[in-house]
């Protein structure tokens, strides 16, 4: 038996192990994340999209670890909590950032659209009173929840199985536990500048319309035409995933101005898309709320 299966799993936070190593954190929006990107790597992105059932299955660890620190806390006297609550704020982070992020990655397969539908229902199952709630319609349209046939279901949900079974697609996103608790600190610390994400949101979308204007040119080869319409999509999405960081973004010192921008690609979006922004800035706020009410402290 190793030594981990020795050790008595903690009854309450203090009985927490702390792990003081600080490693790298990557959430799920960061991970994907192009930095100076060129038209090839635009392109690239856009065609080799990140696999949405390993973005659930590591914001399903997260939900586990946001359970786990739920369950610490019977027993735990007021100082160790507010000791230890930064971990729960970095965990919930996580969890809430690949939500969003799975909702924004177009789903290419039937493994990763049962992925995505599964997401979703978890959003659902945690509203509060959901049948009444605002945000039930806003999360089935993000999620695409609505009528869907019975085969194709039937069909996703074993194409899911069998991609589980499967090897893990690569990812430079991380996986933390409650122990880590200098590491997850550290990333609530070390969030993106907000004049950043609405300089590459805005980059983005620039680079998005030259694309497409490239696009009528008649001299155009077919693989640069097909390399280009795949740039102009990757660097839409880009965009979409600069403005769903900022509407998830831990501190906005000017709340209105920033999401302005959010507002705005709102507007000029897909349903799905629309939603998926929609739900980002009402997650934002419930994360700034939560932080607000308990700060982490170092």
């Amino acid at each position: 038996m190793t030594k981990s299966h020795r050790e008595r799993a903690p009854a309450t936070l203090r009985d927490l192990r702390i792990d003081r190593t600080l490693r790298p954190v990557i959430d799920e929006l960061a991970a994907v994340t192009l930095n100076a990107p060129t038209l090839r790597d635009y392109a690239g992105f856009f065609s080799h999209l990140p696999a949405i059932v390993a973005m659930t299955t590591r914001a399903f660890q997260h939900a586990q670890e946001h359970e786990r620190f739920i369950a610490l806390t019977d027993g735990s006297d007021p100082d160790i909590f507010f000791r230890h609550v930064g971990q729960l704020h970095a965990v919930v982070r996580l969890k809430s950032v690949a939500s969003i992020a799975v909702a924004l990655i177009p789903a290419r397969s039937g493994a990763d659209r049962h992925a995505r539908r599964e997401q979703g229902h978890a959003m659902l199952r945690r509203l509060e009173k959901p049948e009444t709630n605002e945000l039930r319609e806003v999360i089935e349209i993000t999620f695409e929840l609505g009528d869907i046939d019975a085969d194709e279901v039937t069909s996703d949900i074993l194409s899911y199985i069998t991609r589980l079974l499967g090897t893990s697609t690569e990812s430079r996103a991380t996986v933390h536990r409650l122990e880590e608790r200098d590491t997850l600190l550290h990333y609530l610390e070390t969030q993106p500048d907000i004049g950043a994400l609405v300089q590459d949101a805005l980059h983005h979308g620039e680079m998005a319309d030259c694309f497409r204007k490239s696009l009528r040119r008649r001299d155009l080869s077919p693989e640069d035409r097909r390399l280009t319409g795949a740039a102009a999509d990757g660097a839409t999405l880009q965009q979409r995933i600069a403005l769903a960081r900022l509407a998830l973004a831990t501190h906005l010192p000017d709340r209105d101005a920033a999401l302005d921008h959010v507002y705005a690609a709102i507007n000029e979006s897909p349903p799905q898309v629309a939603a998926t922004l929609i739900l980002a800035i009402s997650v934002g706020d419930r994360l700034r709320d939560m932080a607000a009410a308990h700060p982490a402290s170092g």
